[in-house]
Order: structure tokens, then C-alpha cells, then sequence
């Protein structure tokens, strides 16, 4: 029986995987969107980006390491990307909304932590 047991990825590849798979999911949403109206490098960076992010989950779905570090690429490129975009260059917020990068440092942080917390623990 133990022939036909399948290895699921540990808790901690599943909660890179989820944090990955949200910020896939907002850049479809939000930013690649945004990026294409704005123009310039980041029409081009953007969906790059999301296609790492892509890459990452499924390397980790089949419980492969650069999964980790390609996670642990766009995680740091999310802390710079609104400090590029909004600070540096003074684009404003599609909506307005001052407090907005928040959101996105948050979930680069948690991909990070868990990137290699898994990392860590595999």
C-alpha cells in the first residue's frame, strides 16, 4: 500500500505556493493592467515578473528549490517596485489612494519569510 501513497508538499511549500499564487492572481488584476496604460519599461517588467511568478509555483508544485529562489526574486523586486514606480518616477496610484504600496510590501514580506522559512525547513 505504501507503493500507492502520494508525497504531498510540506505545509510550508504549500503557504510559498499560496502567497505566490496571490500575487499572481493581483498582478493579472491590477498591476500588469496599470502597467500596459503607464507604458515605458514597466509594460514590459510587469508581466515579466508575473511569468517568474508563474515559473515559481509550478517548479514548486513538482517540490523543486529555485521555485524558493525565484519566489524570493520577485519578493524583493515587489518591496522596489513601488518605490520605483510611485516615489521615483511620481506616478500616482491608479485610484488615488496614498497608502496603497502597503498592500503589496505586506505580501513581498510574507513571501520572502515564507520562502525561506521553506527553504529552511525542506
Amino acid at each position: 500500500m505504501k507503493n500507492y501513497k502520494l508525497k504531498s508538499p510540506s505545509i510550508y511549500i504549500q503557504a510559498a505556493i499560496a502567497l505566490l499564487f496571490i500575487q499572481l492572481v493581483h498582478k493579472v488584476v491590477r498591476e500588469i493592467p496599470g502597467a500596459i496604460n503607464m507604458g515605458g519599461f514597466g509594460a514590459i517588467a510587469v508581466p515579466a515578473s508575473a511569468g517568474l511568478l508563474t515559473i515559481s509555483i509550478l517548479l514548486l508544485i513538482f517540490r523543486n528549490k529555485w521555485g524558493l529562489v525565484l519566489g524570493l526574486i520577485d519578493g524583493v523586486f515587489m518591496i522596489f517596485q513601488p518605490i520605483l514606480v510611485h516615489i521615483i518616477l511620481a506616478h500616482p496610484d491608479q485610484n488615488g489612494i496614498w497608502w496603497y504600496p502597503i498592500f503589496p510590501w505586506t505580501q513581498a514580506v510574507l513571501i520572502i519569510y515564507f520562502c525561506i522559512l521553506a527553504w529552511k525547513k525542506i
